[in-house]
């Protein structure tokens, strides 16, 4: 423990003196409030109450309402005296007719306040009704970076996944099944005021989602760890998420009631979060939309398979990054050449990746060479790909779909 707490104070200290020397401003957003911990949820409703709101739409699945997972987030709320309202219609991969649902249900109720709670899709959508509620439009005339500007209705984002991290991120993914493409709304109006992070929620999550969202996390983490707008605050964050990943990850997979390690995924999916909402993402992401989308698999399954790939691709550029990946997944890398390191990290991803059960290649989910031009032009436009450490073309995304296939 010595030696990790040293190895990230020295990552520290050379990242800000890197920033001194080039004179690099920058501000780091998260919510006002994050409540972390089993039984955080409990909390939730003398929070809300500091908001002055009065009617809640609590916006989720009907996967939790089954299991009754939303019942101590109903129950603190109107113990502080707040009416709720529950729309439970989201789905898997949610698109724009679950959010103008979703809005339809709101309007003419008094809501004053949006509850997220579930995974990255019901999160995505509470984020796209909170702010659709007071901005004029389509959910369409919002995608992209810094659209929105009328001020949303105060959020809430509680997570039952330790995944996505959308609790504490700038970033809405809404699908438009006309286009059948993955549109990224990303807007520093979409950070929740409240985040809530309650490992007792996870209990019980079905291994393969396990390794998916966990997967998922590690995504995050790495893409912030190496994108061109890395910062001081970020680059530690992203760093000690992966070590938490690579020690946790197979744990909760294992054992689904291992609540040590579902605790420290949760919070290392919380720091990826933080990390990746202010520094951006990667090739990873912009291509793994498509591939999700084109296929039909979750969103953390396509990113584990296309992160060896874009590694690949990527360590052309930020080998001495990627030699502190391979350190963080515990790597020895002492004597090795940046390129030798960066090799090991990519190794440990796919062990990694493989050890919890998850496919390795775009082959394994029934993919098709013949769909990667179409899914590479929807990848060049995808706004994660502005913050990748190398610049990509289209004929590179081409080739790094061909690599993982």
């Amino acid at each position: 423990m010595t030696e990790q707490i040293d190895e990230i104070a020295n990552l520290i200290t050379n990242r800000v003196l890197d920033e001194v020397k080039v004179g690099r401003f920058y501000k780091f957003i998260m919510p006002n409030v994050v409540l972390v911990g089993e039984g955080a949820t409990i909390k939730l409703g003398s929070e809300v109450q500091k908001l002055k709101t009065k009617h809640a739409l609590i916006v989720t699945d009907r996967g939790i309402t089954k299991l009754g997972l939303h019942g101590t987030t109903v129950n603190s709320l109107k113990q502080a005296g707040i009416e709720v309202e529950i729309f439970d219609a989201v789905k898997p991969d949610p698109d724009t007719e679950v959010v103008a649902e979703g809005i339809s249900f709101a309007k003419g109720k008094g809501i004053d306040i949006v509850v997220g709670l579930g995974g990255g899709s019901p999160l995505d959508v509470a984020k796209a009704i909170a702010f659709l509620l007071t901005n004029p439009g389509s959910i369409h005339d919002y995608e992209g970076i810094d659209l929105i500007h009328n001020h949303r209705l105060p959020l809430v984002a509680i997570a039952t996944t330790s995944g996505t991290g959308s609790e504490v991120t700038s970033n809405a993914v809404i699908t438009d099944p006309k286009r059948n493409k993955k549109m990224i709304i990303s807007s520093s109006a979409l950070v929740p005021d409240i985040a809530v992070v309650d490992p007792r929620l996870t209990r019980g999550i079905p291994p393969k989602v396990t390794a998916a969202t966990g997967i998922d996390v590690l995504v995050h983490a790495i893409e912030a760890f190496i994108s061109k707008n890395s910062i001081t605050i970020s680059s530690a964050l992203a760093h000690r998420s992966i070590m938490m990943v690579t020690e946790n990850l197979p744990l909760a997979v294992g054992n689904g009631e291992d609540m040590d390690a579902r605790h420290r995924m949760a919070i290392a999916s919380l720091m990826a979060g933080m990390a990746f909402s202010n520094v951006g993402l990667g090739a990873c992401h912009a291509t793994a939309h498509q591939l999700g989308t084109t296929y039909k698999i979750p969103h953390g399954v396509a990113n584990g398979i296309m992160l060896p790939a874009v590694m690949t691709f990527n360590s052309l550029v930020c080998r001495d990054r990627l030699r502190e990946v391979a350190s963080a997944m515990g790597e020895p890398v002492e004597g090795l050449t940046d390129r030798e390191a960066s090799l090991k990290a990519i190794a440990a991803v796919k062990t990694l990746i493989q050890e919890v059960g998850l496919p390795s290649s775009i082959r394994e989910v029934g993919g098709s060479e013949a769909d990667f031009p179409q899914m590479a032009q929807y990848a060049l436009q995808d706004p994660t790909l502005l913050s990748n450490p190398r610049q990509a073309g289209l004929e590179d995304l081409i080739a790094i779909y061909r690599l993982a296939f």
